[in-house]
């Protein structure tokens, strides 16, 4: 039993959908080349087709769909969203319709993850990045819309990100509790928040004493102090669970954003070449690239120390190389 007894009971209600455990693997020349032995959790082998680290938070909120009686899913994010393709995937399989609001423009020629969100059948609505500020109303219209179509809607946030869906997270701390000693520090992206938060909260269940690190791919550090707050008041307010006020260190990093969220540099491109020529380990340009380039950069400025263990959480979404291409191109 960990710190907080009534997650344990929480924990089991969920609907097994990811290959679980998923494997640990020491990066032998880049452990050599930064001076700290490093290693990466494979979450972006969760599955196939709903690889990487939303169908951990899937497993809960569809759990969840299913006790309240929907039959269809809804969720949002950009066109090329691991997550919206995750959950398209997950729907099918759990005979679930799906519905995505989307932001951006919609391609003449579907690819990435939008390709694969057709081939599932999901439906689509695209919005304007302007329009997608509105985000609450569009998708309280969206549910009202398909409520007047008979279908019974379960609404899934941006990212899988809140109590439900970062108790995915919470329990894959579970995976690390037996491995001795502990790592000194454990890298994510943050992208919406819930993975960290979920982490967080899992670290401090099982009296693991790794500092958690999260690296921004898009946002602020206030923001995501914000949203991690937003998951731990609604563990309160929907499931009767307090976490004091001082129980999490927020360690945050806002430098790497880059040129924006989903933009990539050439010479950020020429890393992720780089490093799978060096380990065999693809990253993806949105998520892990800009997280792994933060590690080391944390690294090489002392912010770890020589020799420490360090594990860094591959959370997926190779599908969005696919659509980049043409910026391959320049640098390969």
């Amino acid at each position: 039993m960990g710190l907080f007894p009534e997650l344990d009971a929480l924990l089991k209600k969920r609907i097994g959908l990811a290959h679980l455990p998923t494997p640990i693997e020491k990066l032998e020349r880049l452990s050599g080349e930064l001076g700290v032995t490093l290693y990466v959790k494979r979450d972006d082998l969760t599955e196939s087709v709903a690889s990487g680290n939303k169908i951990r938070k899937l497993e809960y909120l569809l759990y969840d769909a299913k006790e309240k009686g929907c039959d269809m899913l809804i969720t949002c994010g950009g066109v090329q969203s691991n997550h919206c393709r995750a959950t398209a995937a997950i729907a099918v399989r759990m005979g679930f319709a799906c519905h995505l609001i989307l932001r951006g423009d919609e391609p003449a020629i579907p690819d990435g993850n939008l390709l694969i969100d057709r081939i599932l059948g999901a439906t689509t609505a695209f919005y304007t990045r302007e329009d997608f500020k509105n985000l609450p109303e569009i998708e309280r219209d969206t549910v009202a819309m398909l409520e007047k179509q008979g279908r019974r809607p379960y609404l899934i946030p941006m990212g899988g990100s809140n109590a439900t869906g970062s108790l995915g997270y919470i329990k894959m701390i579970e995976e690390l509790k037996d491995i001795l000693p502990a790592f000194d520090h454990i890298y994510c992206a943050l992208g919406s928040g819930g993975t960290y938060a979920g982490m967080a909260i899992g670290l401090k269940h099982h009296g693991i004493s790794s500092r958690l690190r999260g690296i921004a791919v898009c946002d602020d550090v206030a923001y995501f102090k914000a949203e991690v707050t937003r998951i731990l008041r609604e563990f309160d307010e929907w499931y009767g669970i307090t976490f004091p006020d001082d129980l999490f260190n927020m360690d945050f990093d806002d430098r790497f954003v880059g040129i924006g969220y989903a933009l990539n540099t050439p010479d950020e491109l020429k890393e992720l070449i780089r490093i799978a020529r060096l380990e065999g380990l693809i990253l993806d340009p949105v998520y892990t690239l800009k997280t792994f380039l933060g590690m080391m950069q944390q690294i090489r400025e002392g912010k770890v120390a020589k020799g420490a263990k360090v594990l860094f959480i591959h959370t997926g979404g190779h599908y969005g190389i696919f659509p980049k291409g043409e910026e391959f191109k320049g640098v390969l």
